[in-house]
C-alpha cells in the first residue's frame, strides 16, 4: 500500500493552498506535519500524488476541533464550509475512481463531532454526497476516544448512510514513544527531595482550569501546590458557575493569581512538548487540568502522559469516564489507591468538586501516609511508564487506519 503526498519534502503536509488564507495562518491544514516520519519509520513507501498508478492512501494535516474544519465556525475569517469543498477536482476524481482513499488526520484535537450546536457527522456526509465522493472513501481520524460509538449511535439515530468511516487516534503519545526520556521514575527522586504535595500545571486557559485556580485560592491550597496560570479570562461565567461564584468575585480571585509562571511565561507559545522534571520532583502527585471537561468527548493528550511517561502519580480533572478509556488502552490508574470512580460522575460540577474533594483529601494526609501510598502504587506506576515506552500506540493508529484502508480499497 502506497502513500501518496504532494511533494517528498520531510515535513511538508498535503494541500499547501489550504494552509493560510487571508492572512490567516491557522487555516485547515498544518502547516507541518510529522506523518511523513512517522510513516516512513513503520515502514511505508511514499509516492507523489502525480504518480497515482496504483491505489493508496492519502492524509490530510486537519487543523482545530471538528467545529472547524467541517464549517460549522462562526466570526470573521473562519471557514465558511466542510473542508471537502476545499479539495481540487483532480484529488476527487481520483478517489472517485478509487485511486485514492482520504484520511482526514485531525487526531491533534478530539472535540465533539456533534452537540446542540453542530452536525460534522451531517455535514461530512452531505458534502460528500455533494461531492460525489463514493461511501467509505473517507477516513477522519480523531483524538476522541469515544469517536466510533459517537458515530455509531448517530447512524443509528438518524438512519443516515453510512458514508465515511471513523477511527480513534492516540496521536499525543507519539512525543513519548522510543524517545531519550528520563529512566528512572520520577517519583523516586519526589519522595527524598519533594517540598510540595502536589503540582498543577494551567496554561490555556480554559473555564475549569480558571475554577480550579478559584479552587485553590478560597480554600487556602495554593501554598501547598506548584500551580501554574498562564492566561485567564475576564468573562468566564462558566467558569464562575463549577465553583458556584458570583462572576466579579471568581474574576477578582483570577486576577490575584495572574500571572503565575512558575516554569516561564507559555501565555502565547505551545507547551506541548516542553517538560520540566523539577515540577515532578518537587512534587509528590500531578494534578492534570485536561484539555476537555465539561464536552462529551475524552480527550486524552500529552497533559495526562507527560506524568505517566516521566514516573509520577496523577489526579485527573477532565470529562467523564477519561480513566476507565485509558484502562481500556492498558494503563493501569489505580494511583495511590484512589478509587477512580470520582471520574465517572456525569454532572460537571459534581465531578469539579470531587475530583477537589480528592485532591483535598491527599493534601490532608500525612506525609508518611503519602509516602507510603506511593510505595504501594509503584508497580502501577512503573507499568504505566515503561507501556508508553514500549508500546507505539500512535504507529498503531496508523497501521490500522491503512490496514482499514486498503480493504476499502482492495474490495
Amino acid at each position: 500500500m502506497k502513500i501518496y503526498f504532494d511533494n517528498l519534502l520531510p515535513a511538508e503536509s498535503n494541500l499547501k493552498d489550504l494552509q493560510a488564507v487571508n492572512g490567516q495562518d491557522f487555516w485547515l491544514v498544518s502547516r507541518g506535519t510529522v506523518l511523513k516520519s512517522k510513516l516512513s519509520r513503520i515502514g511505508y513507501q511514499f509516492d507523489t500524488i502525480e504518480n497515482a498508478s496504483e491505489p493508496g492512501c492519502y492524509f490530510i494535516d486537519l487543523n482545530g476541533d471538528p467545529v472547524w474544519w467541517s464549517g460549522h465556525a462562526e466570526g470573521s475569517n473562519v471557514p465558511s464550509k466542510h473542508i471537502i469543498y476545499f479539495l481540487p477536482e483532480d484529488l476527487c476524481s481520483l478517489v472517485r475512481s478509487k485511486k485514492l482513499r482520504l484520511i482526514f488526520a485531525a487526531d491533534k484535537e478530539g472535540g465533539e463531532m456533534i452537540n446542540e450546536y453542530i452536525d460534522a457527522f451531517k455535514s461530512t456526509t452531505q458534502s460528500m454526497i455533494e461531492r460525489d465522493l463514493p461511501p467509505g472513501s473517507v477516513l477522519i481520524l480523531q483524538g476522541n476516544m469515544n469517536i466510533e460509538d459517537d458515530y455509531n449511535k448517530w447512524l443509528n439515530d438518524t438512519g443516515s448512510p453510512k458514508m465515511f468511516e471513523v477511527q480513534y487516534s492516540s496521536h499525543f503519545t507519539q512525543m513519548f514513544y522510543n524517545k531519550k526520556f528520563p529512566e528512572n521514575l520520577a517519583i523516586d527522586i519526589s519522595l527524598s527531595s519533594a517540598k510540595y504535595d502536589f503540582n498543577s500545571l494551567n496554561r490555556v486557559y480554559r473555564s475549569h482550569r480558571g475554577a480550579h485556580i478559584y479552587f485553590l485560592d478560597r480554600n487556602k491550597l495554593m501554598p501547598y501546590g506548584l500551580a501554574t496560570f498562564n492566561q485567564m479570562s475576564n468573562t468566564d461565567s462558566y467558569g464562575a458557575f463549577l465553583v458556584d461564584s458570583e462572576i466579579n468575585l471568581f474574576t477578582r480571585v483570577l486576577k490575584n493569581n495572574y500571572p503565575r509562571f512558575i516554569d516561564g511565561d507559555w501565555s502565547n507559545k505551545n507547551a506541548a512538548e516542553a517538560h520540566n522534571l523539577d515540577f515532578y520532583h518537587n512534587s509528590l502527585i500531578t494534578f492534570v487540568t485536561e484539555t476537555k471537561f465539561e464536552e462529551k468527548t475524552i480527550f486524552p493528550t500529552e497533559k495526562i502522559f507527560k506524568p505517566i511517561a516521566f514516573g509520577h502519580p496523577l489526579i485527573l480533572l477532565s470529562s467523564k469516564g477519561t480513566l476507565r478509556k485509558l484502562q481500556s488502552a492498558g494503563f493501569k490508574t489505580d494511583w495511590c489507591g484512589i478509587d477512580p470512580g470520582y471520574n465517572d460522575i456525569e454532572d460537571d460540577r459534581e465531578r469539579f468538586n470531587e475530583t477537589h474533594n480528592v485532591l483535598k483529601w491527599w493534601i490532608n494526609l500525612s506525609k508518611d501516609k503519602k509516602i507510603k501510598r506511593i510505595n504501594e502504587s509503584r508497580d502501577s506506576i512503573m507499568h504505566n511508564f515503561n507501556l508508553i515506552r514500549s508500546t507505539d500506540f500512535y504507529g498503531n493508529s496508523l497501521n490500522l487506519a491503512i490496514k482499514n484502508s486498503e480493504k476499502y480499497l482492495n474490495d
